[in-house]
């Protein structure tokens, strides 16, 4: 009976520890109806977790969020930026800027007449179907196929055909009422991510011109740091891609001061060395360029307040003169070119108490010439002299950030950065 009981336990500690019944991510149950889809869509790097652990299935996507997880669903990554950009409200500073153009050229999801992107704004479970209803190959879908549905009457005139025909496809999501298709509502990330799953699934069912023909050949990695929380590299038929998350040391290319430092001004980085592999493919070749516009400057303050100069990087130059997307922020500092915080006041302290122990010694020397009193100079003469470069380190006005040629900062992507071959 022992036996038994015991063989019983281990059983039930393997079924409570199988990972089938595990959850995907903090937010995503494993009884989570979209669990599998989500996991896809994570794994393939077409919907990125928005923290370390969490999916959150329940947020809404916007043009911009959906157009860029649909380019990587058809196996696009980030263009160059030799695109023409036409909409007033896309700048270059967006990190989807790049995907946007692409799309734009692709024909793949359209701007509006007033020559706007709108990319914030949320899409409707309409609008995603019709989006998957034009890049798929042609034939026309059979209104009756909305009759299955009982709010077919809510679906938009305009999108009638488009929605038919990406049932017929068996392309959409009819969750949590399996009678209706909620045309109207607000698509959320874990609709997004059967939508895409069900198109990569389907994916002959796309017109060619929409798909890319890059393929993966091999994953390799970076080891610039142990910092890094993603340190893999993708080689491609046609290019390199270095995962967001990767960190890179940017040399300053020139000497820099934050006391001249203005808004706008572009800053220079490089790479000092041939950025390669583990496996030894080179990624970012030596004299490759980074350049950063500065954002922000906070001058130093009383109060140990340093200046502070935040930068964005928006490009990356390589030697042959191709010029691609590029987004980072520096790790130092907490994302800003600044000083240490502590080093004036730790540096004030030491000279304090070297003084207040020269003072110390010196008083004693004049009251008298015994040891006992050399002692107790230097004990009074330390302390309070530290005491008084700390309070004086802690209260005067901040450093001004430099930085020679050659000095660097450390860089985590942002985004993926793609490398042409």
């Amino acid at each position: 009976m022992k036996k038994i009981l015991a063989m019983l336990a281990v059983f039930f500690m393997m079924l409570a520890f199988n990972p089938a019944n595990a959850a995907v991510y903090s937010d995503v149950p494993a009884d989570y109806w979209a669990n599998k889809e989500i996991s896809a869509v994570v794994s393939d790097g077409v919907l990125p977790l928005l923290d370390k652990e969490a999916f959150y299935p329940e947020k809404e996507v916007s043009r911009s969020d959906f157009n860029s997880a649909l380019l990587k669903t058809l196996g696009h990554r980030m263009t160059t930026l030799s695109e023409t950009n036409p909409f007033s409200d896309v700048v270059s500073s967006r990190a989807d800027y790049g995907n946007i153009l692409l799309s734009h050229r692709l024909g793949l999801i359209y701007g509006y007449n007033d020559g706007t992107f709108k990319p914030d704004r949320i899409m409707t479970k309409s609008e995603a179907a019709s989006v998957i209803s034009h890049i798929t190959k042609d034939f026309k879908g059979d209104v009756k196929s909305l009759n299955a549905f009982t709010d077919k009457n809510a679906v938009p005139a305009w999108a009638k055909l488009q929605y038919a025909k990406t049932i017929d496809l068996g392309i959409y999501v009819n969750y949590p009422d399996a009678d209706k298709l909620l045309p109207n509502k607000n698509l959320n990330r874990a609709e997004a991510a059967v939508l895409l799953y069900k198109l990569k699934e389907k994916i002959d069912s796309v017109k060619k011109q929409y798909v890319s023909d890059e393929k993966v050949l091999s994953t390799e990695h970076l080891n610039v740091t142990k910092k890094a929380e993603v340190n893999e590299v993708q080689i491609t038929n046609q290019r390199k891609v270095v995962l967001a998350k990767n960190i890179i040391k940017g040399y300053f290319e020139t000497y820099f001061t934050s006391k001249d430092a203005q808004v706008g001004d572009t800053v220079t980085f490089k790479a000092k060395n041939d950025i390669c592999t583990e496996e030894g493919t080179l990624v970012i070749p030596a004299a490759t360029t980074m350049k950063a516009k500065i954002t922000s400057v906070e001058p130093k303050k009383w109060w140990n307040k340093n200046d502070k100069v935040t930068v964005e990087f928006e490009s990356m130059t390589l030697p042959c003169g191709t010029c691609i997307p590029f987004k980072a922020e520096v790790i130092n500092n907490n994302g800003v070119l600044t000083e240490n915080r502590w080093a004036k006041p730790v540096g004030y302290t030491v000279g304090g108490a070297v003084v207040g122990t020269g003072v110390g010694m010196g008083i004693a020397a004049i009251a008298s010439q015994d040891d006992d009193h050399f002692g107790e100079g230097i004990a009074i003469g330390a302390p309070v002299g530290a005491g008084v470069g700390l309070l004086t380190g802690l209260t005067t006005p901040g450093r001004t950030y430099k930085a020679n040629d050659g000095d660097y900062v450390w860089l985590e992507l942002t985004q993926d950065l793609s490398i042409p071959n």
